[in-house]
């Protein structure tokens, strides 16, 4: 509710100023209220909009050179349009978070300026400032509200992230001892992830975040290493218990043992020391069980038992260090003993796809306007160009596109309703706010709401009002102009899904290939003499891999769920007794060494994945292989 009375209050005051200052289309800076806004968080608005202050003025630059260069020439005009909008679409895939937005936006603005200035080419600066001047409005009574009205804080969001990723990881512990062997330990690497992200943000809204960046960051990598040991002793533990049932004796009390040692460092009865020597008495307590009391059991299950027990001492290992790393991350005294480099999983041939979408997708909208010489054909272009560079950095595009048709379409019948039949009846801002304020608190509600397919419906919807208002000081009402904006939206959604559908389209196998890619990179810039990247660096990149391919799986099939189990062992390169130096976090003295095996789950996973031909052996001896 807090969001919604807000994100109302931004962009009814960002159209007041419009309105005062006659602005040439009032409806830009509605449009980037709702664009820039973030549900109850303040930090997010401000990183948003300090990007999108930059992808528009590249943009409008842009812009004006083309229409400098090629104002006459509408296929030259178009052509490089294209070009750009697919460069940029293309460079957004090899930068994170709002960085990617600001690439995006610089190539989508160039549309929003360009198509209508190429239209009249003597107002071409004046459209271009006129965008600016509205798009900036937006952004800075969005952030003004956000940050002064009811803020929330992103810090405040950050460490409760971090402390739901603790509790996640104690959870996933208590599975282990209660037979939840093959639960994935997936989740955890994506917390890590999310956390990541939210820094980002925060660091606009929170100045001393910037110097516990890299406490932060020391921690989130173990919690990754922490993933990668608990996957492999719960597949360990589910192989063991297929081969002799339910387990008991020593395993089981160092399990429970283990669980105990966890409640107590949770509940403040010990620290991250006390935690570590009570995890090494339980093993050594073990160890000294099996010296005293040897019983027999046949090879195969002396040597199930015993990987458990070392799958689980590795463990032990990545725990302490985790509760080490929280432990000085939350007192703000921890310092990262070197700089930390964060890898992003870049694929070229990913983000040659996305180029080539984008691009693409302005052509065939731009051979179709010429050809059809429809009117709204440059709505059509605009909105085109905004999708397929949008979607390429938010994923899942064949989904958004297929519910923006049925979105926009149904969208239409309030839109008109209230700008055609509810409008007209009323006379001076405060009832226009009236006819129009409940609709824009309506979609920032639905905006505010957990679910992401209410998120969508809400987002989108707003979206679809504000451009086929036009809301002017001195409003021009026309039904069928309306009626055409609406169609040339669902238009746009629907060659956006044609084209995300028919041109690389998203797949549990093309994530495969994705991440297999990615981990060939990864492991071959490790393995180098001179090695370009260091553990850590490959530890983010894989890890930021396996995020991605886990959004393109599907969880709830066998195969998928022992694919994504097999990716996560590339975790755990570099975290190893023998190679353990800081945290557990310290590269090994040879990386060639240290990569040795990352290169063996790469080479066995893509062997794995490409078990479909028959030229290759079977799925299930490739599994055991990997």
């Amino acid at each position: 509710m807090i969001f919604a009375a807000k994100t109302t209050a931004a962009g009814l005051i960002a159209l007041l100023i419009a309105f005062t200052f006659t602005l040439d289309q009032p409806q830009w800076a509605l449009l980037t209220v709702f664009i820039v806004s973030q549900p109850e968080l303040s930090g997010p608005v401000l990183a948003k909009a300090f990007y999108r202050i930059i992808g528009t003025a590249i943009g409008a630059a842009v812009a004006l050179l083309l229409v400098a260069l090629f104002a006459q020439e509408r296929v030259l005009f178009l052509g490089t349009l294209a070009l750009w909008i697919g460069a940029c679409t293309f460079g957004s895939q090899f930068a994170r978070n709002f960085t990617a937005y600001s690439f995006v936006l610089s190539g989508y603005t160039a549309a929003i300026v360009g198509v209508p200035a190429a239209l009249e080419p003597d107002a071409a600066f004046y459209i271009a400032s006129a965008r600016i001047t509205e798009v900036c409005l937006g952004i800075i009574v969005a952030a003004a509200v956000n940050h002064i009205v009811l803020p929330g804080s992103a810090s405040a969001a950050l460490w409760k992230s971090v402390a739901a990723a603790r509790q996640a990881l104690l959870d996933y512990m208590a599975t282990l001892a209660g037979g939840g062997a093959t639960k994935s330990a997936a989740p955890l690497i994506g917390s890590a992830i999310a956390i990541e992200n939210q820094l980002a943000s925060t660091v606009f809204e929170d100045g001393t975040m910037r110097a516990r960046c890299a406490s932060l960051r020391m921690l989130n990598l173990a919690l990754r290493s922490v993933a990668a040991a608990a996957q492999s002793a719960a597949e360990q533990l589910g192989s063991l218990r297929q081969t002799v049932g339910p387990i008991g004796g020593r395993i089981e009390d160092l399990l429970s043992a283990s669980i105990s040692a966890l409640k107590s460092w949770q509940s403040g009865d010990i620290d991250a020391d006390g935690l570590g020597r009570k995890l090494q008495e339980a093993d050594a307590r073990v160890r000294l069980a099996e010296q005293l009391f040897a019983t027999p059991s046949t090879d195969r299950t002396a040597l199930a038992s015993a990987s458990v027990v070392s799958a689980l001492r590795e463990l032990f290992h990545a725990l302490a260090a985790y509760a080490a790393a929280y432990e000085g991350c939350m007192s703000g005294k921890a310092a990262a003993p070197r700089p930390i480099r964060v890898g992003r999983a870049y694929d070229l041939a990913d983000a040659t796809w996305a180029g080539l979408r984008a691009a693409l997708s302005v052509v065939l909208v731009a051979c179709f306007w010429i050809l059809t010489a429809w009117p709204h054909g440059s709505t059509a272009l605009i909105l085109l160009a905004v999708a397929n560079a949008r979607l390429a950095t938010m994923g899942r595009g064949v989904l958004i596109a297929r519910a923006a048709v049925m979105i926009f379409a149904l969208a239409t019948i309030p839109a008109f309703l209230i700008v055609e039949v509810l409008l007209p009846l009323a006379t001076g801002f405060p009832m226009f706010a009236l006819a129009v304020g409940p609709v824009l608190f309506g979609y920032a509600f639905l905006m505010s709401r957990p679910n992401p397919k209410t998120k969508l419906v809400g987002y989108l919807s707003a979206l679809l009002f504000a451009s086929v208002g036009q809301f002017q000081n001195s409003m021009a009402y026309d039904p069928v102009g309306l009626l055409n904006t609406s169609i040339a939206a669902v238009f746009a959604a629907g060659v956006t899904l044609v084209l995300w559908a028919a041109i690389a389209p998203a797949s549990p196998e093309a994530a495969r290939h994705r991440f297999l890619r990615v981990a060939r990179h990864a492991v071959s810039a490790l393995a180098a003499p001179s090695s370009p990247i260091d553990i850590i660096e490959f530890k983010t990149r894989i890890a930021d891999a396996l995020d991605q391919l886990q959004s393109g799986l599907h969880l709830d099939q066998p195969a998928d769920l022992a694919d994504l189990a097999a990716a996560i062992h590339l975790l755990a390169v570099g975290s190893g007794s023998q190679e353990r130096g800081v945290e557990g976090l310290a590269p090994p003295s040879n990386p060639s060494n240290g990569a040795q095996m990352p290169a063996i789950y790469a080479n066995s996973l893509l062997r794995r994945y490409q078990a479909q031909f028959p030229t290759e052996p079977g799925k299930e001896d490739l599994r055991h292989a990997a």
